[in-house]
């Protein structure tokens, strides 16, 4: 059924209106469906203020089909709906709408009234309990890398300096860092493995390994770059996770548990509050 079937008339619509016109006549119809009315201010908000005239009249144009498009449903829906269907609609939008109430209200003294500080005995005690329920699916390594050209006049202090890597040795490192093709010197984070090695293409698998299992400090040279590599800490898969590396993990859970006990409390004491003002009672069956 095309729109001009559908009993609504949409009026001519002249988009650049002046605002103080607007504020000063009646408001502008721009399109009527049976004895519904769109106005041009229900839409002005919604209209991109970087469109061109056509874009803006196309965007226009969209919103007043879709107001269309949304009234003839419904009227349509009210006609060929029966009544019990029509109820069990109502019934799902009050329910629907009571959740989204509470639930929002839930979350607004949540964020307003929750603790969320989460201290790290708390995290170590959780993760002590439940270690076996953190087993790695990859492997990761802690380390470091450099890649450097091969004639840089720097390459021997570079690699001593990376090998021995005492406070001053980083900031040294640091301070050249826009020499290096590549590098990464934070070894404190834990990285996945291949990610990791995914820098060096041409070190073969068995070298890997070997590198990871004995955090080994291993170079490699090619006509072009040298590259420095050293692994401090290494963990495999189906190994327990590392405290620090699911830290954020058991954080984001362990609030999670916090904010579904202030609720269960929350509710608790709602209603411990309406049976003492004797707003809510409850009736024994006999």
């Amino acid at each position: 059924v095309s729109l001009r079937k559908s009993f609504f008339v949409l009026t001519s619509f002249l988009f650049f209106i002046n605002c103080e016109y607007l504020s000063n006549k009646p408001r502008l119809a721009i399109a009527r469906m049976q004895d519904k009315y769109l106005f041009y201010e229900d839409i002005q908000d919604n209209i991109p203020i970087d469109l061109s005239e056509e874009d803006s009249t196309i965007f226009v144009n969209n919103q007043i089909t879709n107001w269309a498009k949304k009234h003839i449903l419904n009227d349509k829906a009210l006609i060929n709906l029966n009544m019990e269907e029509q109820k069990n609609l109502l019934n799902l939008v009050e329910s629907y709408k009571s959740d989204l109430f509470s639930h929002y209200y839930q979350e607004k003294m949540v964020k307003a009234s929750m603790d969320t500080l989460i201290l790290d005995n708390e995290l170590e005690n959780y993760y002590n309990t439940n270690k076996s329920n953190f087993k790695l699916n990859q492997d990761l390594v802690k380390g470091r890398y450099i890649k450097i050209s091969g004639d840089n006049y720097n390459i021997n202090d570079v690699r001593n300096r990376f090998k021995r890597f005492k406070k001053n040795d980083i900031v040294f490192l640091d301070s050249i860092s826009l020499q290096f093709s590549s590098f990464s010197l934070n070894d404190s984070i834990w990285v996945n493995k291949d990610i990791f090695f995914s820098k060096f293409p041409d070190i073969k698998t068995y070298i890997k390994n070997n590198i990871v299992k004995k955090a080994l400090f291993y170079q490699l040279e090619d006509s072009l770059e040298l590259y420095l590599i050293k692994i401090n800490k290494s963990v495999f898969r189906n190994d327990v996770a590392p405290l620090d590396y699911i830290k954020p993990t058991l954080k984001q859970i362990l609030l999670n548990k916090k904010k579904l006990e202030f609720i269960s409390d929350f509710e608790k004491d709602l209603i411990e509050d309406a049976l003492q003002k004797e707003e809510l009672e409850f009736y024994e069956n006999n």
